[in-house]
């Protein structure tokens, strides 16, 4: 459905005032048309008045652009407090671009240029300050770009920050939207709205937040949506891969998020979907409602979370209030379902979990978790639950499809807000030779040993292809970053963003390459490594010799790597004896070991590792190196289905491990002498046939939701194994399991 501007503006400001002036009136017990009474006078209140001094902003621009479109990386202030140090490469407003962040006029063209303009420099992040921007059209965010604002949560306070004002025309279509977001990219800490979205008339949008098809590892986090109507959609006909959601809010009129035919490992963490979000807005130009309309009318009309065809992907810490549907899981256009969910929380809906679709052959696993309004099984899919409170009925198509273990989880929690120290506000950009001919590991050590010497800080590499022919040293408390602000991965396209390491260092290395020095190393507290690819040219799997020494090591405590890129190196990240060490959102091919770590308090989170990531690039100056369509046949059948022992836990105490996944591995989960692991929503695909998922020497482990396809879950030489909802291919009725000697098939 179109509107017309002239219709859309009498319906935007009459429909407020009715919904605004409803919920004051029913504050203080006016009637029911919303009119307040006083002293015999009828008053209609306007707390339109702000809104209606900024007007239409369509066909109204900002002056026109002055900017020269080139880069000028810069540490950005922001209002709210946030986890990591903001390195903008573009803010467009201090670089004269089109953009208004008053809400004035539409600032879509001048966003859009600048995001392109940072896509031509090699990837990045764009950043706009805390304002109202108004859009009228899709903006698209390009392979190696991350469009970032300055995000208030909205259970802290509702002044919001970064504001985008959605201006475009009503719509049934699937596709487009608001944003629409490709190869590696990312939208952090924005917050939307909807000006014309009332519930006198429910208009239909495309998805707020849309993944372009074929897409592989897109991130959005720190998200609220105002007044949605379909928040993030995926394709049903085309796959894409690895979508990563975190710390997600709103409320939606007709489905918070429907995700469709992921062909790799992804992870929904930290959601929230509610009315409570657009009753609760505090601006006046937000068409508040009032609470007993918009409660209604979502609990009638509107599903939290709409799932099909998901490979392995993990849920965790979703909350979904006052739906007809708490979480629906449809049919899919290539396979079923199949995945894991703990830390659900389905309150006051009409149906708590409704199945339709679940891999027959796999089944779903969930675990500490509350479901109000029952569960409905109506496929012959497995639904296995462990310390899982369902109120309301349990209803199933076929006689034990729905299982219900009872178990205490309670003590393994997890912190889904956990994060690295942050560095010092002192940014130092490496200038460097770009290009496979010239070895810059000096001049880039020279820029690290600056921050050091300054007591910590970023240094970082601007997008490109970099050469390294010697190891480099982190400082304590200096970040090694590159251009991507979130996950990323290599991908079989040519002349892609990002900031691409190519290490000729340590290839070929001795026998002992193990304990030889690694590529990077974290000398120090709090020393980092974040946004950089790292591949080896001359390693592929094609190579007689496949040694290499470890690419990261850390020396210290609060070392950490994040969302970083391995691939073609034997040995991946080293940080044996490192207490509260973090590791997050890195992807990877390692053929004998990826992450080897040990001390207390450790993190792993949202690790995945695939020999498909050889394959899929068109980097400068391979050799010997794999086929895109070859990894199976080249590097997991010959080589890591062989030797990867993916997480080898030395030595440590309380290391947690959630959404950890491997593909073609000999072994996952690798425990020795280690005290109090903790490993949820892990999984392995294709594991060895004749290896065990799961290795304990030493110490204790618990492991809750774990996925497996060949091989078998376990071998303990010495300790004990708590298992909780363990499901594998072809025997998705696997009993729980307490290991204390031998092994389990």
């Amino acid at each position: 459905m179109k509107i017309k501007k002239a219709l859309a503006i009498v319906l935007a400001v009459s429909t407020a005032l009715f919904c605004v002036s409803c919920r004051t009136g029913g504050n203080t017990g006016s009637d029911s048309s919303g009119l307040a009474s006083s002293g015999g006078q009828v008053k209609k209140i306007d707390v339109m008045k702000n809104w209606k001094d900024l007007k239409d902003p369509r066909e109204k621009f900002p002056p026109a652009g002055t900017q020269t479109g080139e880069t000028s990386p810069r540490i950005v202030k922001t209002k709210y407090e946030t986890k990591d140090i903001i390195v903008a490469d573009i803010v467009p407003a201090e670089m004269g671009y089109a953009v208004d962040p008053t809400g004035a006029a539409d600032s879509t063209d001048g966003i859009q240029q600048a995001l392109y303009d940072c896509y031509y420099g090699g990837g990045g992040t764009v950043f706009l300050p805390a304002g109202n921007y108004a859009i009228t059209d899709t903006i698209v965010i390009p392979q190696g770009v991350t469009l970032r604002g300055d995000w208030q949560d909205p259970d802290v306070g509702t002044e919001y920050g970064t504001v985008f004002s959605v201006w475009m025309d009503s719509s049934e279509e699937d596709t487009g939207g608001a944003f629409t977001l490709y190869d590696s990219s990312g939208i952090v800490g924005i917050t939307v709205y909807y000006p014309f979205q009332t519930l006198y008339e429910v208009l239909p949008y495309p998805f707020t937040f849309y993944v372009a098809n074929t897409s592989q590892v897109i991130t959005i986090r720190d998200i609220t949506v105002i007044n949605g109507y379909r928040g993030i959609g995926t394709s049903v006909e085309i796959p894409h891969e690895i979508l990563i959601i975190d710390n997600f809010k709103g409320t939606f009129l007709k489905s918070g998020m429907e995700l469709n035919n992921q062909s790799d490992v992804g992870t929904v963490e930290s959601v929230k979907i509610s009315s409570k979000y657009w009753k609760e807005a505090s601006a006046e130009y937000m068409n508040a409602p009032v609470d007993k309309e918009i409660d209604s009318y979502v609990k009638k009309n509107a599903t939290g979370l709409i799932i099909s065809d998901l490979e392995w992907t993990t849920f965790g810490d979703i909350a979904v209030d006052g739906y007809s549907v708490g979480i629906k899981i449809i049919p899919g256009y290539r396979i079923n379902f199949a995945g894991s969910l703990i830390d659900v929380n389905i309150t006051n809906c009409e149906i708590g979990l409704l199945a339709q679709g679940i891999d027959e052959d796999w089944g779903m696993v969930m675990a500490r978790s509350n479901i109000e309004g029952g569960i409905i099984n109506e496929w012959v899919g497995m639904i296995r639950t462990t310390d899982v409170k369902v109120t309301g009925n349990i209803e199933e198509t076929r006689e034990g499809t729905i299982e219900q273990n009872i178990a205490n989880l309670s003590k393994y929690r997890i912190d889904y807000t956990a994060y690295h120290a942050k560095p010092k506000e002192n940014l130092i950009v490496a200038k460097l030779k770009k290009g496979i001919t010239t070895d810059v590991s000096a001049q880039l050590q020279s820029a690290l040993n600056k921050a050091g010497e300054a007591g910590g800080g970023i240094v970082y590499v601007p997008g490109g292809t970099y050469r390294l022919d010697n190891p480099i040293t982190v400082p304590a408390g200096v970040e090694l970053r590159g251009a991507s602000a979130v996950s990323q991965r290599e991908i079989n396209k040519e002349d892609i963003k990002g900031t691409r390491f190519m290490c000729y260092y340590g290839d070929e290395a001795s026998y002992n390459s193990e304990t030889d020095r690694a590529f990077i190393t974290l000398n120090g507290k709090n020393a980092g490594l974040s946004g950089i690819r790292i591949l080896y040219p001359e390693n592929g799997g094609n190579d007689e010799n496949l040694n290499t020494t470890y690419t990261v090591r850390g020396n210290g405590s609060g070392v950490y790597v994040v969302n970083t890129f391995i691939a073609a190196s034997a040995y991946g990240v080293d940080f044996r004896n490192c207490d509260n060490h973090y590791l997050r959102g890195n992807y990877t091919c390692c053929y004998y070991n990826t992450y080897r770590v040990g001390g207390k308090n450790g993190i792993i989170r949202g690790c995945l590792h695939n020999p498909t990531m050889i394959g899929r690039t068109k980097a400068p100056g391979l050799v010997n190196w794999t086929e895109a369509n070859r990894g199976l046949v080249q590097i997991a059948n010959p080589i890591t289905r062989k030797y990867l022992q993916h997480l080898i836990v030395e030595n440590a105490e309380n290391e947690t491990v959630y959404d950890l996944f491997g593909y073609a591995c000999k072994n996952l989960i690798v425990n020795k002498n280690s005290k109090n692991t903790v490993a949820v929503n892990c999984g392995s695909d294709n594991l060895n046939a004749l290896a065990a998922e799961l290795v304990n020497s030493g110490g204790n482990m618990a492991v809750i939701n774990l996925l497996r396809f060949n091989g078998h879950s376990c071998d303990n030489s010495n300790g004990s194994v708590m298992l909780y909802n363990r499901m594998t291919f072809y025997e998705a009725d696997l009993e729980e399991n307490e290991i204390v000697a031998g092994g389990l098939s």
